[in-house]
């Protein structure tokens, strides 16, 4: 008996010390804290967009797929924000185990939302190319260099969809309008929260001038977003790609197109602003710093390439 109990007494210890090894799951929540119209899809006097936001990704092993609003769009306008910053929307939640990660791809749409047929066959666009990055499938990640390939190649995997995104989305067949997309991913490495935000980038035409273009970027916006004082009142301000504290980050998706009206081709631009925000344990908001800036002629088309 007391051979049989000691043996039991070291399991116990061999079980207790591995459990002390294994370090807890680290809650996480993905908020989407503002959504801002800048200049709106929508033509006319009294401008403005309905919009909504598709979340898809992967968490330990599993799928997501989710639309927010689940069941109706926003109404936004340049003076009607569709979220208050004060009451965040929730994109995903849950616990990561150790070296476990999600990995989110927020679309953002304008239109009213009916054509969920055509954002199926979209996704499954956007899903068959990324079969061919393999560590979307597995559930954990083993080093900061794997988060590094995870995000490249996730980003070149979702730019060959979105550089024909005209073949998915246009006003000649009247669809919902393709805003701009990017990728959240975020890492419990050993109880640390360690996150990465990649937009898709540039995907139709130059970065500078006023032809044609597509793009999701981390960049300074004109001095055009019309923001609320401390008054209360409106006026223009410009956004950084980061909030004063550093714990929002801002996604600008913006396209620039030739639209017929009449005998002329009239300049249109639509442009907005997504900001994310990630929460770990404590509920406290992490720290956020743009990541390999790219120089352009002048600071509103300087940009970087990601966030972390």
């Amino acid at each position: 008996m007391r051979v049989r109990s000691l043996g039991i007494a070291l399991g116990l210890t061999v079980a207790g010390v591995a459990a002390i090894g294994r370090a807890a799951a680290v809650p996480v929540t993905v908020d989407c804290t503002s959504l801002i119209d800048i200049q709106s899809y929508n033509i006319g006097e009294e401008v403005g967009d309905k919009a909504y936001l598709v979340v898809t990704g992967t968490a330990d092993g599993k799928a997501i797929d989710q639309r927010v609003p689940a069941d109706k769009t926003w109404t936004v306008g340049p003076k009607k924000p569709a979220i208050d910053p004060k009451k965040p929307v929730e994109l995903w939640k849950g616990s990561l185990d150790d070296n476990g990660f999600v990995a989110l791809t927020v679309t953002l749409f304008q239109g009213e939302g009916n054509d969920a047929a055509l954002n199926k066959k979209f996704f499954q666009a956007i899903n068959s190319a990324e079969q061919k990055v393999p560590a979307l499938a597995g559930k954990t990640l083993a080093s900061p260099a794997d988060l590094k390939k995870l995000a490249e190649d996730k980003v070149k995997a979702d730019q060959s969809v979105v550089t024909k995104i005209k073949d998915f989305y246009s006003r000649d067949k009247k669809t919902d309008h393709f805003g701009g997309l990017f990728t959240l991913i975020v890492w419990n490495n050993n109880g640390k929260l360690v996150k990465r935000l990649d937009p898709v980038g540039l995907t139709f035409g130059e970065h500078y001038g006023n032809d044609p273009k597509v793009y999701s970027k981390l960049k300074n916006t004109r001095n055009n977003v019309l923001m609320k004082n401390e008054q209360g009142e409106w006026e223009e301000q410009q956004l950084e790609p980061l909030s004063d504290d550093q714990t929002g980050v801002r996604v600008k998706e913006l396209e620039t197109e030739y639209i017929k009206q009449g005998d002329q081709n009239i300049r249109h631009t639509t442009d907005y602003v997504v900001e994310i925000k990630v929460i770990g344990p404590d509920n406290k908001p992490l720290v956020w710093n743009t990541e390999g800036e790219v120089t352009g002629i002048d600071a509103i088309h300087t940009y970087w390439p990601y966030a972390d």
